[in-house]
């Protein structure tokens, strides 16, 4: 069992993205929209149509999307319009299922964790090497 888990943790460490920096003027919006905006919006969902009340699907969301490994750039108006477009996601995927007050919740909870994105550096222990 130990050997399994072992095995399953390096492969998400190999396939996994580490930190990717970029500032606002060379990223693309696109980009961060299908692979973390999309992605969060459909395992967010999933989650609520199994049955998982909003707090533990947008939870569940963060810990299986990239939100978690990307660093953004430090620029609200970049966090709003990918907010915007996660949330336009949701309302089609969901929306019937998810009051205004969970998504105002969901709101605060993207945009918080797309502020701790936007200062990975604030957050990661930094690594020297000897």
């Amino acid at each position: 069992m130990l050997f399994l888990f072992s095995f399953l943790l390096s492969i998400l460490f190999i396939i996994a993205p580490t930190n990717v920096y970029a500032t606002s003027s060379n990223i693309d919006l696109s980009t961060a929209q299908s692979s973390v905006g999309k992605r969060f919006a459909e395992v967010y969902c999933d989650a609520i149509n199994e049955g998982l009340n909003s707090g533990f699907a947008s939870e569940y969301a963060l810990n299986n999307t990239f939100l978690k490994f990307v660093a953004f750039p430090d620029d609200d108006k970049y966090l709003e319009d990918l907010w915007q477009f996660t949330y336009k996601n949701i309302s089609e995927k969901c929306g019937s299922f998810v009051e205004i007050k969970d998504l105002e919740d969901l709101e605060i909870f993207f945009k918080e964790e797309g502020l701790i994105a936007s200062n990975r550096e604030l957050y990661l222990p930094t690594f020297e090497n000897n």
